[in-house]
């Protein structure tokens, strides 16, 4: 991808939300919001994300996060609950505190990963690749700060990179372990309570590593954990990948797990230049890809698509008009990408940010998120995580990345017609 970019609503909250993970120290601050008709969502972010950085421009850059996180923050303070039907909680998951002032600092609870909870990372990263690709890692980045510190550097420095898209600092791994710990921690959070909703902003993107291999300037594939996280819990498990770019890392690490779904609409030809036919594959056929030519808008591909292939694939009862067999997933999870937005330089799709907030609003029909069961089955729960979107200036046609998680955000609160 890097040497394309170069050349070219009712019930009540569940009470027992995120304490299974939670130290009981921090319950305090993550209690429910008064009015039980709001969703709560629970923004996920770490203000150390920038330890991974490349030495030259590269637009997988920690001024994503930023950007994102500080237009939550302007939302946040100009939206009232009682009108946006939201209570949007940004909680800072780094393991040091961040400095008083420091930007995206105001306005977040800082609520840190506990070492448990990044052993338990880690245990699912050896699930999800394997001990050798993660020890592997860990050893190169961890090796490489030593090595500074006994020269008496700074302990953050440059490794390199590893393929021509994906570079290594000496704090990646951790970065990288961090970002997995807070996919799961979003499962955690959402999966007792069927109005509660959660986003990990997490960076490097993760969809594009495969069990052994990564690339596409992804390191750990955090939606694939998190989805055997779930399994492991016994859920029955969603993927929606919108990236505009495909995620073959979910599906080969995913194919052979039953319990799990995985679809992508994408652009082809586009990098990694695989899953360019609209078929079901995988042997457990649990994987759907959906390419989509280049120039792609809402209204030419993407809706028809979304509304009568993603959707069905993601959830259905039975007893569609699509007649779509029987699946209902405990939980989805969207991998959301944000490259499909016109002003995007890493693809040529011509999505705008209110489109992000359309496909929410209509999976969020479709899984029947935010209504109360009424005595029936849970509703599926519903948790979003960051992978591509790379365009950071402002007042661009169709917004860019920032604008596209806020209209995402948007649309989680009260429900209205698309």
């Amino acid at each position: 991808m890097m040497c394309t970019f170069m050349c070219a609503t009712s019930g009540l909250y569940g009470l027992l939300l995120y304490l299974v993970t939670c130290p009981a120290t921090h319950v305090a601050s993550l209690a429910l919001p008064k009015n039980p008709l709001h969703t709560q969502v629970k923004v996920l972010f770490d203000s150390t994300n920038h330890w991974h950085r490349s030495i030259q421009y590269h637009p997988e850059q920690s001024e994503r996060i930023t950007a994102c996180v500080t237009a939550l923050q302007d939302y946040n303070a100009k939206a009232l609950p009682n009108e946006s039907g939201l209570h949007l909680d940004l909680i800072d998951y780094a393991c040091e505190q961040p400095a008083a002032g420091t930007k995206n600092s105001e306005g977040t609870t800082h609520i840190p990963l506990s070492d448990d909870e990044l052993a338990y990372a880690r245990s699912i990263l050896v699930k999800s690749h394997s001990e050798d690709y993660v020890s592997g890692f860990e050893t190169r980045c961890r090796t490489s700060r030593k090595k500074r510190i006994d020269d008496g550097k700074s302990p953050l420095g440059f490794i390199g990179y590893v393929d021509d898209d994906t570079f290594l600092t000496t704090e990646t791994y951790d970065v990288c372990l961090r970002a997995t710990a807070a996919w799961i921690r979003g499962v955690d959070l959402v999966r007792t309570d069927p109005l509660a909703t959660a986003m990990a902003l997490t960076r490097p993107p993760g969809h594009h590593a495969t069990k052994t291999l990564s690339n596409g300037f992804c390191i750990f594939n955090f939606a694939a954990a998190a989805a055997i996280h779930a399994v492991d819990l016994g859920l029955k498990v969603s993927i929606l990948d919108w990236d505009v770019h495909y995620g073959q890392g979910v599906s080969n690490i995913l194919q052979h797990v039953p319990q799990t779904r995985y679809v992508s609409m994408h652009q082809a030809p586009a990098f990694p230049y695989q899953g360019e036919k609209n078929e079901i594959s995988g042997a457990c056929g649990n994987i759907l890809t959906i390419p989509l030519p280049p120039d792609s808008s809402w209204t030419n591909g993407y809706q028809a698509f979304f509304e009568k292939q993603v959707l069905p694939f993601v959830y259905s009862s039975g007893d569609d008009e699509l007649d779509a067999p029987l699946w209902e997933p405990d939980i989805v999870i969207v991998c959301a990408g944000y490259d499909a937005l016109l002003s995007d330089e890493l693809a040529s799709c011509s999505l705008t940010a209110a489109d992000y907030g359309k496909m929410t609003q209509l999976l969020r029909d479709k899984i029947g998120h935010g209504r109360s069961p009424g005595g029936l089955a849970k509703p599926p729960s519903l948790l979003f995580g960051l992978e591509g979107g790379y365009q950071l200036k402002k007042d661009t046609q169709g917004g860019n990345l920032a604008d596209a998680v806020v209209e995402t955000v948007k649309a989680l609160g009260f429900r209205s017609l698309v």
